[in-house]
C-alpha cells in the first residue's frame, strides 16, 4: 500500500461517524419491562393450595452469546463458606456487601450472586457488589463455571432465566411450560433444579425441561410437578419416586432419565450430589422440625451402594452447603445440648463422617420473630434456611 492511499482510508476512517442510538427507545423499552414485574415474597408460591399444569404455545427469545468463558475465574476454588449479615465469609476472605442483608446465595466462579431482603438480585466480587435490577425466591447454580439462574414471577407467567456472571448478561430467558392461568392458585411455583455444565432443568409448571444453553433449545423430559426433581450433577437426575407422591414426597431415586421403573432407595427432600454423584446429602425443607418421623434427618448416601453413611453425633442440626470435591462437604453443624444454640462451621469427609470444625461457633441458629422465620446466616445453595412451622 503505497502512502498516499494509505493516508486517504486513514482520514476516511477518521471521519466516519457512529449511527445515532435511540435512547428514548432504549429507555422506554426498558421501562414497559420493568412495568411487568411484581415484587415476589421470599416464600413464593409455598403458601398457596392446588396446583395447576398448563401448556400451551411460548415465546422462546434466543440469545448468541457462549457461556463460560476459557479463562479461570478470581472465585473458581471452592472454601469453606458462608453468609452472616451484610459479609460473604469465603475461607478467611471477607466480601462485605453492605448495606445489604444477604438471605440467600450462591457462589459462581466469577463472584457470588445473592438474594437481599427484599429478594433483589446483586452480584458480589472483589471489585463491589452491583445490582441486576430482577428479584427472585431463590438462585441456582453448579458446582463450577459463571452461571447462575432463577425464576421471574409476572402477572401472567415465569420466565425461566440462565445469566452469565462473568459476561454480565442474560444467556437464557424463556416462558416455557410457565403459563399461569387466571385466578389459578399454585400448590408450587417454577423453580430452576440445576444446572449442570452447559445443560439447564427447568422444574416448569408443565413439567421438567432439559434446556441446552449454547444452543438456546429445550425439550419436555418428564411431566412432573416443578419440585419432582431436585437435582442433576454430572448427569444424574434426583426425582421423587412416584412422582406424583403426596407432600412431604420424600421416597427419591437417582438415574440418567426419569422413569417410573427406577428403585427409590433414598430419603429426604432437599437434595445435594457431589460433583461426580458419588454421594449424596439430604435435608429437610423445614429447618425445625418438633416431632421428626424417620426420613427427617441429614443423611448422606453412597450413591453407587444406597448405604447410609454416618453423619456426627455432636451436632443434632445439619445444613448443607457446598461440596469442596467429589469427598468433602461444608456444612454448619448446631451443637448437641447448646442451650446458646452454637453453630459451627464444618468440613464433612463423606467417605467416612469424619467431621473438621473449620469456623467454631460462627452464628447461632436461632430465626426471625416474624414470617418468614429465616436463620441469621446462610450458605451457598441459593435458598435461605427457614422455621416453617412458625
Amino acid at each position: 500500500m503505497n502512502d498516499l492511499l494509505r493516508d486517504t482510508l486513514a482520514e476516511r476512517a477518521a471521519g466516519t461517524e457512529p449511527p445515532p442510538l435511540d435512547l428514548d427507545g432504549i429507555i422506554a423499552a426498558g421501562n414497559h419491562r420493568a412495568a411487568r414485574r411484581r415484587t415476589l415474597g421470599i416464600l413464593g408460591g409455598a403458601v398457596a393450595t392446588a396446583a395447576v399444569a398448563v401448556g400451551g404455545a411460548s415465546v422462546l427469545r434466543p440469545r448468541n452469546e457462549q457461556p463460560q468463558p476459557a479463562r479461570p475465574g478470581p472465585f473458581t476454588q471452592r472454601r469453606a463458606t458462608f453468609a452472616l449479615g451484610n459479609e460473604i465469609h469465603y475461607g478467611s476472605e471477607v466480601v462485605s456487601v453492605a448495606p445489604h442483608t444477604v438471605t440467600a446465595f450462591v457462589q459462581t466462579d466469577a463472584g457470588f450472586v445473592f438474594l437481599n431482603a427484599e429478594n433483589a438480585i446483586h452480584v458480589a466480587d472483589r471489585s463491589g457488589v452491583r445490582s441486576l435490577g430482577k428479584s427472585a425466591w431463590r438462585l441456582t447454580a453448579d458446582h463450577r463455571g459463571n452461571l447462575v439462574a432463577w425464576v421471574e414471577m409476572l402477572n401472567d407467567e415465569a420466565e425461566s432465566v440462565v445469566y452469565d456472571v462473568a459476561a454480565g448478561r442474560e444467556l437464557i430467558r424463556t416462558p416455557l411450560g410457565n403459563k399461569i392461568p387466571k385466578f389459578a392458585s399454585l400448590a408450587h411455583g417454577p423453580e430452576i433444579v440445576a444446572l449442570d455444565g452447559n445443560t439447564a432443568y427447568f422444574g416448569t409448571l408443565d413439567g421438567l425441561y432439559r434446556w441446552d444453553i449454547t444452543q438456546n433449545k429445550g425439550v419436555r423430559i418428564a411431566k412432573a410437578s416443578p419440585v419432582a426433581v431436585r437435582a442433576v450433577t454430572a448427569g444424574q437426575i434426583v426425582y421423587a419416586q412416584p412422582l406424583d407422591q403426596r407432600p412431604p414426597a420424600v421416597s427419591l431415586a437417582i438415574a440418567t432419565t426419569v422413569s417410573a421403573t427406577t428403585p427409590a432407595r433414598f430419603s429426604g427432600q432437599q437434595a445435594f450430589l457431589s460433583p461426580a454423584a458419588k454421594y449424596l446429602f439430604t435435608e429437610t425443607d423445614d429447618a425445625v422440625i418438633d416431632i421428626e418421623p424417620g426420613w427427617a434427618g441429614p443423611a448422606l448416601f453412597d450413591v453407587a451402594t444406597a448405604e447410609q453413611i454416618g453423619l456426627p453425633y455432636a451436632y443434632d442440626s445439619l445444613f448443607f452447603g457446598q461440596w469442596l470435591d467429589d469427598d468433602r462437604f461444608v456444612a454448619a453443624g448446631k451443637r448437641r445440648f447448646s442451650e446458646a444454640a452454637e453453630t459451627d462451621l464444618l468440613v464433612v469427609t463423606a467417605a467416612t463422617g469424619a467431621v473438621k470444625v473449620v469456623v467454631p461457633n460462627f452464628a447461632k441458629l436461632t430465626f426471625s420473630t416474624t414470617p418468614p422465620r429465616i436463620a441469621p446466616f446462610a450458605l451457598p445453595t441459593g435458598r435461605p434456611i427457614i422455621d416453617l412451622a412458625n
